[in-house]
């Protein structure tokens, strides 16, 4: 006998599915641009090996995907979920802003040292072609999960009253994006200590004692 409560659970049961499949299809492409390159395995892997290495068909795969580049961005939209995720889970405990940056960058930097450098790099690159991002990208951003921390963080009075907490997150997006990519470059060894080093130069920017321009 069907109860009120089982089309929301087929409804659960479907998404998770689709996050599943396309899961699958981003490390089938992530393996194979792996195995032959990222100068050239994006161009040279046709959509129908990323299909076939993923075991679903070519209909499942444009389903979730315009172009074999838009799992780039979904590649980026994993951290932006795992940083989004975090930060909620910071606000809901009431932890202090330097506790919570912390605790989302340490989150940020485990999710991207688990992929291949190179793949980081071109995904950064895809993210920074605007047209790209407005017409196959519906994703969290970075800013979000930082403007939620600030906006938390100004109603304890931990950070200044005269910044918009939208504009902090936008500052610091800009620095964790750059220390992102020069770690994908491989000129920044230690992406951790860098992420917490930039974290904390702004939030000492925005000390509730620190006299700003008016």
């Amino acid at each position: 006998m069907s109860t009120s409560n089982e089309p929301r659970r087929r409804a659960g049961l479907l998404q998770e599915r689709s996050r599943e499949t396309r899961h699958r299809l981003v490390r089938a492409a992530l393996h194979l641009w792996t195995e032959r390159g990222f100068e050239t395995g994006i161009e040279d892997t046709r959509v129908e090996e990323i299909c076939q290495a993923a075991g679903v068909t070519k209909g499942t795969f444009y389903f979730h995907f315009a172009h074999k580049e838009d799992i780039l961005l979904e590649m980026g939209a994993e951290t932006a979920t795992v940083l989004n995720e975090s930060a909620n889970r910071c606000v809901r405990s009431d932890r202090s802003l330097d506790d919570s940056l912390r605790t989302v960058l340490n989150a940020v930097a485990r999710n991207i040292k688990g992929t291949p450098p190179a793949a980081v790099s071109r995904a950064l690159a895809e993210f920074r072609r605007p047209h790209r991002i407005h017409a196959s990208y519906s994703g969290p951003a970075f800013s979000e999960a930082f403007e939620k921390l600030f906006a938390k963080a100004q109603e304890k009075g931990e950070v200044t009253q005269r910044v918009d907490p939208s504009e902090m997150a936008q500052i610091l997006e800009a620095l964790v994006v750059d220390c992102i990519m020069k770690w994908s470059h491989g000129r920044l060894p230690k992406l951790n200590q860098a992420l917490h080093l930039r974290a904390a130069i702004v939030t000492a920017g925005l000390h509730p004692d620190v006299n700003l321009p008016d």
